[in-house]
């Protein structure tokens, strides 16, 4: 198959799995309500080194394995959401996910946080964001569980250039119409550690949906603590209202109307 065939390939390729997940060892859970169907689409690109790679999932992994966040999706009415990881960056390469995950304890909480810790590096390339939104997008469409809101977490520490400029290759602008459509909320964490411009460029061109948001950190060691926050506000989009903290903390998050 080849490159102009990839995007045709990364379809199938999510496709198939959405299916088997639909059909497999989860089938049982596809009448399951849960409260939010969350995507963590975290950047793969050339511009993060393996051992930011590293912190990022650490960060995921930690933000649930977070006493605080495990007892907040104990207290919502379905006492569960479903997560996913997917991990994007070249345009005309294929995606990474690990399937999705029913989270409706604190011991489930656990096993997916140490899967996601212990999650391999297998994507590299350019910052193709709009292609791992469409991405994220049919992993929501084929999820096994019913929601009556659907996240996409976007992070990651650069924005999407114009070189990549291809009929074949779905942009932001596209992927952000789709996601407004099918009434899904994109959140955003910009890695701002090389310039200034990344967090502006989520608010502009990631931030999507009634609530959203787009939080910044200066520096990849920084990940984790705001990931942790960004969570718990994407569990209870009311929570900044409602904690001293958590209003601090996210004092450089802007809503969208």
């Amino acid at each position: 198959m080849g490159k102009d065939d990839m995007p045709a390939r990364r379809f199938l390729s999510l496709l198939c799995a959405a299916l088997w997940l639909a059909t497999g060892p989860l089938a049982q859970a596809a009448a399951r309500a849960v409260a939010v169907k969350l995507v963590f689409a975290v950047d793969a690109s050339d511009s993060i080194e393996d051992w930011e790679w590293r912190l990022e999932m650490d960060g995921i992994a930690s933000a649930l394995r977070d006493k605080e966040v495990q007892a907040e999706i104990a207290a919502l009415p379905t006492h569960a959401i479903a997560i996913t990881l997917l991990v994007w960056g070249d345009p005309f390469g294929l995606h990474d996910s690990n399937g999705w995950r029913l989270i409706d304890s604190a011991a489930a909480a656990n096993r997916a946080a140490s899967e996601i810790a212990r999650w391999p590096r297998r994507v590299g390339g350019g910052t193709a964001m709009g292609e791992g939104v469409a991405a994220s997008l049919q992993l929501l469409e084929y999820a096994p569980f019913q929601a009556d809101r659907q996240v996409i977490d976007v992070s990651g520490d650069g924005i999407e250039p114009i070189s990549f400029f291809n009929d074949k290759v779905l942009f932001m602008a596209d992927a952000r119409k789709r996601a407004r459509l099918s009434g899904v909320i994109i959140n955003g964490l910009a890695i701002d550690k090389d310039w200034q411009e990344v967090f502006a460029w989520y608010l502009e061109h990631v931030a999507t949906g009634s609530g959203s948001f787009a939080m910044r950190v200066t520096s990849m060691r920084d990940f984790a603590p705001a990931f942790r926050l960004k969570l718990l506000r994407e569990l209870l989009p009311e929570v900044s209202e409602r904690s001293r903290e958590v209003r601090t903390m996210l004092a450089t998050a802007t809503d969208r109307p």
